[in-house]
């Protein structure tokens, strides 16, 4: 097939990847130009980083950094008052745990798509799309037609309501993040900083609770040269309206935030030049994932909250799903293009909008964030999702061992070879699929939810 993918973000090139890797020809268009580097840190968990392995992905230009631990610190005394041990998610779970700087991660991402042949067209806005058609057109009048069409332009995208068939606007919870990236090597200046991350028992998260009730995450990222820190406050009204990942604040703000903090905390932001903002948004999710000839996927579709470092590894699962639903060896034989690609459609729903909606409703679980609605989350999921549950908001702190076994053992390529059995009409009978804690053959975990 003649494929395009609208948007050059995480889930876009991992589409495009997945999609040539399948043996289709495949043109990724993006509206920016890749001129500046954005964007902080991403934690990538074992289920994420078990697709980036079968790619080939070259982790060591990348620079992750391993995580072994996690920490809660009281931000007044720096008292360690919670901490949880990592060092058996890549033995338990079959592959790593760990950050990279959002730009490493996708230069790798594109440098896999470019040496598959992925054609990457930039400064290409898409300005509107026809689903039934498969054809969309860029600012400038150029019409662009394709066999197949995977929508990735995340979660500002304009074109989800002719995709779902109803609105599901992006909505603010009343929670802003400032976030930056600080030379570790400056933080670790300060005396006490110094000794109360000495004192870990490796990298990870260090997460300080504020007086005032926020909550400050900090993580390293590029080999341990950069501390990625988010500091989840109330909204200010006069920033309330910026939405974009990269909008500019100032070091004012973000110190009366964190007033009565020791001032080891209050002298990390000052190691940094810029302090960035953005307003916490979240979409409820759809039944309904595609529509004629086009795909939603990733943020585009499932956006979420970043509670549990799920929604950059959704995005990777999306895509692994798409590289052994669509392999064109898989076509040959079969019904002409236009029935088969319903079907395959229809599969894909089947094996990815359990997960990653249930993922989504859960990612809202979270007292230091949002707790709206929780009376009713569990009916949410089964219109989705009919297995087993973390005993959630409490099974659900971010990290936890439940979190772990819920959500990081799961291979989508297993799964999706599972789901092909079923291609020629895209129905999956019950009891076949896996959509949580698939660790290892004949190996019961505690949270093993199976449809």
């Amino acid at each position: 097939m003649d494929i395009a993918v609208i948007g050059a973000g995480i889930a876009g090139l991992a589409a495009s990847i997945a999609l040539t890797r399948a043996g289709h020809r495949v043109t990724v268009y993006e509206k920016s130009s890749f001129k500046n580097e954005i964007g902080a840190a991403i934690l990538v968990t074992p289920n994420g980083n078990r697709v980036l392995r079968r790619w080939g992905f070259d982790f060591e230009k990348a620079r992750p950094v391993d995580f072994k631990v996690f920490r809660f610190v009281d931000a007044v005394t720096l008292h360690v008052a919670v901490e949880d041990c990592f060092d058996d998610v890549e033995d338990r779970f079959g592959d790593r745990m760990c950050a990279y700087h959002r730009v490493d991660l996708h230069a790798g991402l594109k440098d896999l798509a470019e040496a598959a042949g992925v054609e990457i067209r930039l400064g290409c806005e898409v300005v509107s799309v026809e689903v039934e058609k498969g054809e969309f057109e860029i600012r400038g009048g150029e019409r662009v037609v394709r066999d197949f069409v995977v929508l990735a332009d995340g979660c500002h995208t304009h074109f989800l309501p002719q995709v779902t068939g109803e609105d599901t606007p992006t909505v603010k919870i009343g929670k802003s993040v400032y976030r930056w990236l600080a030379p570790f090597s400056k933080v670790l200046e300060h005396p006490d900083a110094k000794r109360l991350w000495g004192e870990a028992k490796g990298p990870g998260f260090c997460t300080f609770y504020l007086p005032n009730g926020c909550m400050m995450v900090t993580y390293p990222c590029r080999n341990g040269d950069l501390l990625n820190c988010a500091v989840f406050h109330d909204t200010r009204a006069d920033e309330s309206h910026k939405l974009d990942w990269d909008s500019n604040t100032t070091h004012e703000k973000v110190l009366e935030t964190m007033q009565g903090c020791h001032d080891a905390v209050r002298s990390i932001p000052l190691t940094a030049e810029h302090m960035k903002v953005y307003t916490v948004t979240q979409r409820r999710p759809s039944p309904r994932i595609h529509a004629g000839k086009v795909l939603a996927i990733g943020d585009t579709i499932h956006h979420m909250l970043p509670t549990h470092a799920q929604g950059g590894c959704s995005a990777l699962e999306d895509a692994g799903a798409l590289e052994v639903l669509f392999a064109s060896s898989s076509f040959a034989a079969l019904a002409p293009l236009p029935s088969e690609l319903s079907a395959r459609l229809r599969l894909y729903t089947r094996l990815r909008l359990p997960r990653s909606a249930t993922t989504q409703i859960l990612s809202s679980t979270n007292p230091r964030m949002t707790m709206e609605g929780l009376a009713t989350k569990k009916d949410e999921i089964r219109k989705f999702y009919a297995g087993d549950l973390v005993d959630f908001p409490l099974g659900c702190i971010s990290w936890s061992r439940p979190v772990r076994e819920f959500w990081y053992g799961y291979d989508v390529f297993g799964q999706a070879e599972r789901a092909m059995r079923y291609k020629a009409d895209g129905v999956v009978p019950e009891g076949v699929l896996t959509w949580f804690g698939d660790v290892s053959p004949g190996e019961k975990m505690e949270f093993a939810g199976r449809v």
